[in-house]
């Protein structure tokens, strides 16, 4: 039963959260506090605070979107459907309204402790804009997609936005800045691809619940190449980063994001022109998956270039 619940609640994606959040702090906001003697707003318990905040609203965005598609469940994962079978209805709203409750709440408690409740919006926000995604935005033609990507490129910049709110001017200075807000539009930009390669794995249902996704409304051959125009917009992107680093002899970084980001992208294109069937794309996902995830572990490279 336990392993239904974590099931439900997306645990590794939960997880994945987490790990973004700590090394933030731990590779480039802890390296910047020592190497230039700013003294950062937040302690390790306001990093807590905040890491469980995001996770719990996140986890109480996924059991409210397996809620609301539970008829396009049935049709496009039948044997991975959680609610109505291991778990029910009842029970996974009941969760939805404790882990969205402990999230709100510790997320105010943060906010107060830094002397500013009102900043706590942004994590209402989130809250709202997931539960409106899973009710209805996801649905529709590309805002389901964007939204969920704001709210993943959201996550990075969190403590940063946080850290403005005490020390604007001392804060803005500094080359974490540019660094959190380079890992957020990473962020928003992968999530972006995963979410429409995530709807063409899905169209079956889609379709038969009038849904207007963008592989509904472009059809599959128009979707395969929005996602490619983005996937050459990351591999753009990146690549003017690389000769950045080249020009500054940031190897480290250069050959890191060669290897970690640039080939599998690139490997990603491949398989985005073949796929055709619900299988392939699945596994495009769970490429791009790992493409964000060597995004996330750059920070580790990125701790010792930090001047």
């Amino acid at each position: 039963m336990l392993r239904s619940y974590f099931r439900l609640l997306r645990l590794p994606n939960l997880l994945f959260i987490g790990l973004i959040l700590f090394l933030a702090k731990t590779q480039l906001v802890d390296t910047l506090v020592l190497r230039s003697g700013v003294e950062s707003c937040l302690s390790n318990l306001h990093w807590i605070l905040l890491a469980l905040a995001t996770m719990f609203i996140a986890g109480a965005g996924n059991v409210v979107n397996d809620l609301f598609d539970q008829d396009i469940d049935r049709i496009n994962r039948p044997d991975k459907q959680i609610i109505g079978s291991s778990i029910s209805e009842a029970n996974a709203w009941n969760l939805y309204y404790g882990i969205i409750s402990l999230g709100l709440g510790l997320g105010i408690l943060l906010c107060w402790n830094l002397g500013n409740v009102s900043n706590a919006l942004i994590f209402m926000l989130a809250a709202g804009g997931l539960y409106f995604y899973s009710y209805s935005y996801k649905r529709q033609f590309l805002i389901g997609n964007l939204v969920v990507a704001l709210l993943a490129g959201l996550i990075p910049f969190l403590p940063l936005y946080l850290e403005m709110m005490c020390e604007p001017q001392l804060w803005m200075a500094l080359p974490w800045v540019s660094v959190l807000f380079t890992f957020s539009v990473f962020s928003f930009l992968t999530t972006w691809i995963r979410e429409v390669i995530k709807d063409l794995e899905d169209l079956k249902g889609d379709q038969l619940l009038r849904c207007k996704t963008m592989p509904i409304v472009l059809g599959v051959n128009g979707t395969k190449a929005v996602v490619v125009a983005l996937l050459m917009v990351l591999i753009g992107s990146v690549a003017w980063l690389q000769m950045e680093w080249w020009k500054a002899t940031d190897m480290e970084l250069f050959w890191y994001f060669l290897i970690a980001v640039q080939l599998p992208t690139l490997v990603l294109v491949g398989l985005m022109v073949k796929a055709e069937t619900s299988e392939q794309f699945a596994q495009s996902s769970k490429l791009s998956k790992l493409i964000m995830l060597g995004g996330v572990l750059s920070m580790i490279v990125f701790r010792f270039t930090l001047q």
